[in-house]
């Protein structure tokens, strides 16, 4: 792909896109268990930083549309920049690029619409408009 003129090179594999499905099975539980601490949790930063964890977890074990579930989840909380926006924008130009190449139009649509949406709430963030 060529962002301003430049080719953008092939991103090497992660550790986590490499990890065995024994990894994966534990970041999966992991999830789990953090999901059950959830209804629990009153204090919005506290909840916000454990929608962030169980996102991380799904976002790791490669189960997109988990994480982009819970990192959603954890901006509605708390709008702020850090890691659920920056994992956030990650998936969502991964799903981007997997509608492109599967020439679904509208989930094409939808998926740049997130990535604006994002860019406007960093926008607003710097500026101090939330």
């Amino acid at each position: 792909m060529f962002f301003f003129g430049k080719k953008k090179a092939e991103p090497d594999r992660t550790k986590e896109e490499a990890a065995p499905k024994a990894d994966k099975d534990g970041l999966l539980e992991k999830a789990s268990e953090l999901i059950r601490k959830l209804d629990t949790v009153q204090d919005k930063k506290e909840k916000t930083a454990l929608l962030n964890e169980i996102g991380s977890c799904y976002f790791q074990a490669d189960e997109k549309d988990q994480a982009i579930y819970y990192y959603e989840q954890s901006l509605e909380e708390d709008r702020q920049l850090g890691k659920a926006y920056t994992d956030l924008l990650k998936l969502y130009n991964q799903k981007r690029q997997e509608a492109a190449e599967a020439k679904d139009d509208e989930k094409l649509k939808e998926y740049m619409d997130k990535v604006q949406g994002l860019m406007q709430m960093s926008k607003d963030v710097l500026r101090g408009k939330m």
